[in-house]
């Protein structure tokens, strides 16, 4: 089968490599579409602090956004599986830790991310094996983009169920990309009082095509009035901005992730107000509450997308991604025969 590898930076090719087969408790999946992100783009370019602290090295086949049909079971699993569309999140724990015997996956200290961390092969491949658990039915009605969408946007479910916002909040969200915008519809679904922050100009174009209020930067009224802060562009500036403009005793959740230290993170401000910060690891455990949104048309993940491509140019795909010239975030590869439902062109 052909799969995407990453050999050093700036260079991506398609290899030959065998496919997979499902082990016990595994099924296989015909990759369809999948997902490229900022986590990609630090791999292909070669910033990622995976890269510079040694958890992750070349070569290897990146992918962790994806969606797909299963085409082969395991042992253990039901054959009426096959033929079945769908994604899944990407942890491999240990299983045998007190985290995982806690179900905590998430904080299992030996666990692997399939193309991020570890060993395991990643999504950007025709076929991948994966772990029946870790699987979620796409219902018929969603697109595979927007399935496809699922996996990112699932933290920015957490984030929002992490603050606990309700509909007498004042929520401000900073950052218009698709964690962003994501999270941003999410809180809207709840009721609360939104502004979305982002400078780029068609980030907020976006966001007002989805019915969002954006605006650039903070105004003089803004800091400390919102009960609840997502920053979700992995900023320095935007993680400084998020503490100065939560309100006393409100919340923040940090979404986006830094991949250096920020300087001057006002940590005092963060005292004074008596704030909670809230670090927001991964969508693990809140897939349904989302599938849910999505399916019901509350948040629209299909207008996230900017282009797909095609598996043959993959090099294009990652050079779009690099540009930053996307009048919409994300960036698509097909890999599959055929998709389900809008498939924004190439």
């Amino acid at each position: 089968m052909r799969a995407i590898t990453l050999t050093a930076p700036h260079t991506v090719t398609l290899a030959e490599v065998p496919p997979p087969s499902a082990g016990p408790g595994e099924v296989v999946v015909r990759v369809a579409l999948l997902g490229l992100c900022g986590t990609d783009l630090g791999f292909f370019d070669g910033s990622s602090n995976y890269l510079r602290d040694g958890l992750k090295a070349y070569p290897f086949v990146p992918g962790h956004e994806w969606v797909g049909r299963v085409t082969e079971v395991g042992a253990g699993v039901p054959d009426d599986l096959l033929g079945t569309r769908v994604a899944g999140h990407n942890f491999r724990p240990c299983g045998r830790c007190a985290e995982c015997s806690r179900g905590r996956i998430k904080y299992c200290p030996e666990r692997s991310e399939i193309g991020v961390l570890g060993p395991h092969q990643g999504a950007g491949a025709e076929w991948i094996a994966v772990p029946v658990e870790t699987l979620r039915r796409i219902p018929d009605s969603m697109s595979d983009a927007a399935a496809t969408l699922l996996e990112p946007t699932s933290a920015g479910m957490h984030a929002v169920v992490r603050l606990a916002i309700g509909a007498t909040d004042r929520v401000a969200v900073l950052g218009a990309g698709t964690l962003g915008l994501a999270a941003a519809q999410i809180v809207r679904s709840r009721g609360a009082d939104l502004v979305l922050f982002d400078p780029n100009p068609v980030a907020r174009a976006l966001a007002a095509e989805l019915g969002i209020i954006a605006i650039d930067v903070p105004r003089e009224a803004d800091p400390g009035a919102f009960d609840a802060v997502i920053e979700a562009s992995g900023s320095e500036a935007a993680a400084r901005a998020a503490v100065d403009l939560v309100a006393p005793g409100g919340r923040v959740a940090q979404l986006g992730t830094p991949h250096h230290d920020v300087n001057g993170y006002p940590a005092a401000t963060l005292v004074i107000q008596d704030a909670t910060l809230h670090g927001v690891l991964s969508g693990v455990g809140y897939w349904d509450p989302l599938i849910e949104l999505v399916e019901s048309g509350v948040v629209d993940l299909d207008s996230l997308v900017d282009t797909v491509y095609p598996l043959a140019a993959v090099d294009r795909a990652f050079a779009h991604l690099a540009s930053g010239a996307r009048a919409r975030p994300k960036v698509l590869l097909s890999l599959g025969p055929e998709t389900t439902g809008p498939a924004p062109g190439a």
